[in-house]
């Protein structure tokens, strides 16, 4: 009897410790893996959401992976992009986008954040910037700067979710930027 409460009672603190790794609302109960284990590796885009609200109107910006279509107040446009990144263990990565034929690509440095105010530990994924490419330019930056975090609302072994909301009040009025990109591992 005691051998059987002893292994219900570890069972109760293995799933309570599982179940206090969950840092995204979609991430899973449980991985094997750590979670710069799951991020790191190869991905494609393959749902991209943006909304831009402000006085002017509501601008989009929508993909599936392969084209997408641009909405605001003055008319619409569709086109084709793909967004490949590789994120390595090491911290580093390197995206690769195609829109209309223009290749661009980025590479830099990659981090969790350390939790700020209620964020969990390692609920956000923040990038850092160090060479732009495109046809136009090519941009190196150096200091200390992050040039983005986004929170990460699923991190799976095969699928990853960024999510960002950001309201700006100023005298002019207010804007709202929000953003959710699904990446699938390739």
């Amino acid at each position: 009897m005691k051998t059987k409460l002893f292994l219900l009672g570890m069972c109760i603190v293995a799933a309570s410790m599982f179940e206090g790794c969950k840092k995204g609302e979609d991430d899973p109960g449980i991985s094997f893996r750590c979670r710069k284990g799951r991020v790191a590796g190869e991905w494609k885009m393959v749902d991209f959401k943006y909304t831009d609200t402000d006085a002017s109107g509501i601008s989009t910006l929508t993909s599936n992976g392969a084209t997408y279509t641009y909405t605001d107040p003055s008319g619409s446009n569709t086109g084709s992009w793909t967004w490949d990144a590789t994120f390595e263990k090491d911290g580093t990565y390197k995206t690769t986008e195609i829109q209309d034929g223009v290749t661009t690509t980025t590479e830099g440095l990659w981090n969790f954040t350390g939790g700020i105010g209620d964020l969990k530990k390692k609920s956000q994924i923040t990038f850092y910037e160090t060479k732009y490419t495109s046809p136009a330019t090519s941009n190196t930056y150096s200091g200390n700067y992050v040039d983005y975090a986004m929170d990460l609302k699923e991190l799976r072994n095969k699928k990853m979710v960024w999510y960002y909301k950001v309201t700006s009040t100023s005298p002019s009025g207010t804007s709202t930027f929000e953003q959710q990109v699904t990446f699938e591992a390739k």
